[in-house]
């Protein structure tokens, strides 16, 4: 089934990606406290659906390179990823068994759709996190879309979640109705998709009222906001400056984008967390309407996005989709989504900062200074790979550094035993930049989620 498949060129196969997010929603389980509210049942749902996703992947991939009976191979793909997802379900077997089985074959369809849709843009592990984030949000949607919040956070997180959910079936209507994808049907679905967003009773008063007293209720959320903007010009400045420009972007400049998300987030984590969590759904979805309208080269904006995705693609970018700026946010963005109610304790408790922080200190510190620093000054290459030995000690010294600030200025509280976890998980992490081949902006989050959230 593999070889029918076709996976991004010059890459390994990356299944063990497949083990990460299940890996950090036991992580998240951990850290999730009373004050969340009831959370717990739903978090083991999660968690039982993402090792079933995992098993369905690994034994996907076994199958299809190694030869096995007909029989053995319906046993490893249909039932047993089903048969251990339902084990890891705390519910009655006539619940469990069928939601077990119900989420891995619906898993299973969707990745391997998203290959034949979307060829020579993802590796197996790379489609993997990505089908299991889609399909974990769904679920957890369903699971808390049916009750109206109370608080501020609950209730921009429902706004949000509802948003994601209504551009989602927009997404999936325009892969099915052929006759969508024209300009004047494509912009009145845009236009239904805004109405449903601010207008859905999701939240009481509705999520426009709700947003709009939420902003301007704090100055310093209005001060924020003006400063996010302004770094919104900037970076279309930037990217307008590039396009003028007959050559495409090397790696310094691409770099900048991580510099510019650093700033974004971190005032963001430490002063107004529930603002930028709210921020990163807002951009998420940008990211997917501006995708949608180069994909279907919808006028007017279909030449100008073009041409800035073949100016600031990189060699990961090799299939249809612009993968490298959805992995950036998500890639910082996953510590907070897949925290249970970050906000609430992002002030109190610096472990917790600490694991929000996961994203912003690999790639928009680690990263950025090991392809900067790496690629002006690194000579001594790591075998089989074109990442420096001089990057890699740039990424781990960037993090540490940052790390040490954040304590000095407060931020932080570490403890002997937070230093040797975070440096144990800069460490790893920094190998990973350094031999994978596979997106590091989406992998190495994650890795270092887990470890320090383990520790």
């Amino acid at each position: 089934m593999c070889e029918r498949l076709l996976p991004r060129h010059s890459a390994s196969t990356g299944g063990w990606l497949s083990l990460l997010l299940p890996a950090a929603l036991v992580t998240s389980y951990l850290h999730a406290q009373p004050e969340c509210g009831a959370t717990d049942a739903v978090h083991r749902l999660l968690i039982a659906a993402a090792i079933g996703m995992c098993l369905r992947t690994l034994t996907f991939l076994l199958t299809s390179y190694v030869k096995a009976a007909t029989s053995i191979q319906f046993i490893l793909n249909h039932l047993l990823p089903g048969i251990v997802s339902s084990l890891c379900v705390d519910r009655s077997w006539p619940f469990a068994l069928p939601t077990g089985l119900l989420i891995t074959s619906i898993y299973h369809f969707v990745y391997v759709s998203v290959f034949r849709g979307l060829p020579r843009t993802f590796t197996f592990g790379e489609a993997a996190i990505m089908v299991q984030g889609v399909l974990l949000f769904v679920l957890n949607a369903i699971c808390r879309l049916w009750t109206l919040p109370s608080t501020d956070f609950n209730q921009l997180n429902a706004i949000m979640t509802s948003a994601l959910l209504c551009l989602l079936l927009v997404c999936v209507a325009l892969h099915l109705v052929r006759f969508l994808r024209k300009p004047l049907p494509f912009y009145m679905l845009m236009v239904l998709l805004l109405l449903a967003v601010t207008c859905a009773p999701v939240t009481r008063p509705l999520p426009l009222i709700a947003l709009l007293e939420f902003l301007l209720k704090d100055p310093l959320r209005l001060l924020i906001i003006l400063s996010d903007l302004l770094l919104v010009a900037v970076t279309c400045g930037a990217v307008s400056w590039q396009l003028k420009s007959s050559t495409r972007a090397n790696t310094r400049v691409r770099k900048v984008f991580h510099l510019l998300i650093l700033l974004v987030f971190v005032p963001g984590l430490i002063y107004q967390c529930t603002l930028l969590y709210l921020a990163t759904g807002v951009a998420l979805a940008i990211f997917v309407v501006l995708e949608l309208l180069r994909l279907l080269q919808m006028p007017p904006f279909a030449a100008t996005l073009t041409q800035a995705f073949d100016s600031f693609k990189d060699e990961k970018d090799a299939g249809g989709l612009a993968l490298t700026p959805f992995c950036l946010l998500i890639g910082c963005a996953l510590p907070i989504w897949l925290t249970p109610c970050p906000c609430l304790r992002a002030g109190k408790d610096s472990q917790l900062l600490l694991l929000l922080l996961s994203g912003i200190l690999t790639v928009g510190v680690g990263d950025t200074a090991a392809s900067v620093l790496g690629s002006k000054y690194g000579r001594n290459k790591w075998k089989s790979s074109n990442r420096s030995l001089e990057g890699t000690v740039a990424f781990v010294l960037s993090i540490l550094l940052s790390v040490g600030l954040l304590q000095l200025s407060g931020v932080l509280v570490m403890t002997q035993a937070k230093w040797f976890a975070t440096i144990f998980a800069t460490l790893n992490a920094a190998l990973v930049e350094a031999l994978t081949d596979q997106v590091d902006n989406l992998v190495l989050p994650l890795i270092f989620y887990i470890i320090v959230g383990l520790a």
